[in-house]
Formats: C-alpha cells, structure tokens, sequence
C-alpha cells in the first residue's frame, strides 16, 4: 500500500480502534435485543424474527472484524510488506454490513408507507436498499478476489464501493426527512398527541441522522484517504448504529405508551368533560372548554409512524383507520390504540 499517510496508526489502529468501538456497540445491541424480548413477548412474529435475524447478523460482523485484526495486527505482526494485504474475513464483514443495513432501511421504508400512506414513497427507498446491498456483494466479490488495498482502491472496484456507502447514507437521510416531515404536519389541537409526534421526532432525529453521519464521514474518508484504512474503522460502527436504531425504535413503544398515558391524566384533570375520539379525518369539531362539562363527538385522524400497543403492530394502517375506535379520554383502552 502506498500514500503519503500511511502509518501504522492509520492503518492498524484505524480498525484497531473501529473494532473496539464495534465491540462496545455490539454490547449495546444485545443489551436492546434482550430488553426487547423480556418487555415484548406477545409483540408480532415477524418483529421478533427480524430482531433476531440483526443480532445475529451483528454478532457474525463482530466476529469478522475481531478475525480481520487478528490477522492484520497480530499474525502478520512485524511485517510491513504485508499491510497491503486484505484479511477474508474483512471482505465478509462489508456484505454482513450491507445485509443488516438492508433489514433496516427495510424496516423505516415500511413505516414511511404507513405514515404516508403511499405505497410509491416506501417503493423508491426498498430499491436504493437493494442496489446499495447488491454494491456491497460486488464490493466483497472484489475484495475476496483482489485481496489488496492497492488494488481495490483502483477505478474498478472503488467506485461500486462508493456507490454502495452514498446508497446507505441517502436512504437513511431521505427516510429520516420524509419521517421528520410527516411526522410534524400530524400534530393535532391535542396536547397528548403532540407530546407523543413530538417524541417521535425526536427519536428519529437521534437514530436517524447520527447513523447517516458516521455514514457519511465514513465516505468522506474513502474519497479523500484512500491509501490508509480511517474509512474502515468508522465503516466497522455502521452495521451497528443501524442494528442499535432498529432496536431503539422498537423498544421505545413502551415509554410512548406510559407518556400517553401520563399526559391523558393530566389531561383529564383539566378537561373533566367525556371525550369520544374517532379516527377518521382530520377534522377538530369545536374547541375544548375546562368550565363546560359537556360530550363532545372529536374527529382526528393521525398520522403517528408508532406502535403504542403491541397487538396492533399486526393491523395494517387502512384496516385499523377504517374500523375507528370510540374511546373516552385518559381510559385504559385510549391508551391501547395504534398511532400512524
């Protein structure tokens, strides 16, 4: 490998330092995947397969990463000529990044059609996620072919490499912006709802755009630095943060739902009149008044991207807005409804 900032700290500490922090996250992610079986047993079959599917995927990249270092800084210890040599093992943990990256941005393409209700704004973002793991499988073909840094970095391989990470990084901004935008054109004339789309932003915000800016200076290291391996080391962090966003949003249900519930008794404290909610337009028939203790017929249609109750994560958006549900405000059953 040649360059003019090629060192043993940008190359072996490089990953050396990436793959402790990738341990450290790894621990955060079994942390959540534990969290998430003991708080939602009855949640559906098809989240409970895909946790499982991720961390088992993050463990495998661990495990790769660990391998690579291994190779690079201890078997191949002492012998400079060998720093352009790339691991195996190293190849495989750039598919298992794109595969856990896949599942993901398949995951919040998912919830950007329930929130939008447009099947045509998820559709685009399913296919960049594909494309991005179809680069990423090149990417590793090379790899395991070229077995050099010298080589890969060349016009052919490098650019599909490239493609691949800009992929991962306009997803995760596109789907955080389309998120954060329908997410803030939903607030109600409702304290609690807003309080709860309120939360909502703000996770996705957090989940969202540190994981697309690691992404993104991940890419900017490989355009710019090449000839040694900082790209890679931050590269090691991206299976991870996405696993760790995935399972964050799945285990936030539970603390929106004890937010709903807070905020509804408050709520009727202030409002002591009977509320019937019906989830079918956007329309607020009258304001609340704190002096009258009147029965007030409420239409609201929301459009909160959350599962508040774990039974109705199986219903589809049409099915549950088309049924409705009268409930009275700050009740147990209020609290149990499905918000997108």
């Amino acid at each position: 490998m040649s360059g003019d900032v090629v060192t043993v700290a940008t190359v072996y500490g490089a990953i050396l330092l990436g793959t402790c922090i990738g341990c450290g996250l790894t621990g955060i992610v079994f942390v959540q995947t534990v969290l998430y079986f003991k708080f939602y047993p009855s949640d559906s079959a098809y989240n409970k397969i895909l946790v499982l599917v991720v961390w088992a995927l993050d463990m495998m990249h661990t495990i790769l990463i660990i391998i690579s270092v291994w190779e690079s800084v201890i078997v191949n210890f002492d012998k400079p000529e060998l720093m352009d040599l790339i691991p195996k093992a190293l190849g495989l943990s750039v598919a298992i990044t794109a595969a856990v990256t896949f599942l993901v941005h398949c995951f919040f393409a998912n919830r950007v059609r329930k929130l939008t209700k447009k099947w045509y704004f998820a559709a685009p973002l399913v296919f960049l996620a594909f494309l991005r793991l179809l680069s990423a499988c090149v990417s590793t073909t090379e790899i395991m072919r070229l077995r050099h840094y010298s080589l890969f970095i060349k016009p052919f391989p490098s650019w599909v490499f490239t493609l691949g990470v800009t992929l991962s990084a306009s997803v995760e901004f596109i789907i955080t912006t389309v998120m954060v935008i329908f997410l803030g054109r939903s607030r109600t004339g409702f304290a609690t709802m807003n309080h709860i789309i309120n939360s909502l932003i703000l996770y996705t915000l957090e989940t969202g755009s540190f994981t697309c800016a690691v992404t993104i200076a991940s890419l900017i290291c490989w355009m710019v630095m090449r000839h040694n391996l900082i790209f890679l080391g931050m590269h090691f962090a991206i299976a991870k943060l996405y696993a760790n966003s995935l399972l964050a949003t799945l285990n936030t249900r539970k603390r929106l739902r004890a937010d709903r519930t807070f905020s509804s008794q408050r709520e009727a404290d202030v409002y002591p009149a009977s509320l019937n909610i019906h989830k079918s337009s956007q329309r607020i028939l009258g304001p609340l008044s704190p002096t009258k203790n009147a029965h007030l017929n409420v239409n609201v249609e929301t459009t909160v991207v959350s599962v508040i109750d774990d039974p109705c994560d199986d219903y589809d958006m049409a099915d549950i807005e088309s049924k409705g549900c009268d409930t009275a405000c700050g009740t147990e059953k209020d609290s149990k409804e499905f918000f997108h």
